[in-house]
């Protein structure tokens, strides 16, 4: 059985959801980085860094989160990420654009107003925030009219990219960021927040997220 291992954080829910979506069975188990459990020597071979997520499938270790969504959509022969050579690279567009630029400023707001209130008792600070916001006021944007004809990010069937992205979008909830002037982004946000396959991988973690 495929074993996903992580916390919850949005890398790890972008494998749950997307394993939800295929079907897999699969055993959740959440790393106890309080007790060093990442640093392991078993846990190493898994992910290198000692990071999470990361998965064993049968034997077979691999880590970096959208490296392993794909490798799951491609062994099962998704949907989720099919198509020829253009297709492929559409999905993979929007993926890397919103992991490498308006996901990367979205992670600032998380980590400042979520991460450093809680888990290391210090105020947001304001310059990072300030940054994020700049580059996001141009980036999203773009996402919005890329939603504003189709469903998903390459047309009516929900890809890895969607769920990449979601998975992203998602830490808005615990922040200050809303997606009041993006509206095509908030309709393809409910639509998949509310998919039975987010409700189920969302069921792993002990405590809700975001």
């Amino acid at each position: 059985m495929l074993k996903i291992y992580g916390i919850p954080t949005l890398n790890t829910t972008k494998i749950l959801l997307t394993a939800e979506e295929i079907g897999l069975d699969y055993q959740f188990i959440q790393v106890d980085f309080a007790n060093g459990e990442h640093k392991t020597v078993e846990f190493m071979q898994m992910h290198p860094l000692g990071k999470v997520p990361a998965i064993d499938d049968s034997g077979n270790y691999l880590f970096e989160s959208n490296a392993i969504c794909r490798y799951l959509a491609v062994k099962h022969a998704s949907p989720l990420y099919q198509g020829n050579a253009l297709e492929k690279a559409l999905i993979d567009q929007w993926l890397d654009m919103v992991a490498h630029h308006a996901g990367k400023w979205m992670g600032v707001f998380f980590f400042e107003e979520a991460i450093r209130p809680k888990i290391f008792d210090h105020p947001p600070r304001k310059e990072p925030l300030i940054e994020a916001q700049e580059y996001l006021d141009l980036q999203m944007p773009i996402i919005d009219k890329q939603l504003a004809n189709d469903t998903f990010f390459t047309g009516n069937q929900l890809t890895i990219a969607d769920i990449v992205a979601f998975s992203f979008v998602h830490t808005h909830e615990s922040t200050s960021l809303t997606l009041n002037a993006y509206p095509n982004i908030g309709r393809w946000y409910q639509q998949i927040k509310t998919r039975d396959s987010f409700g189920r991988a969302m069921a792993n973690y002990p405590v809700q997220y975001p």
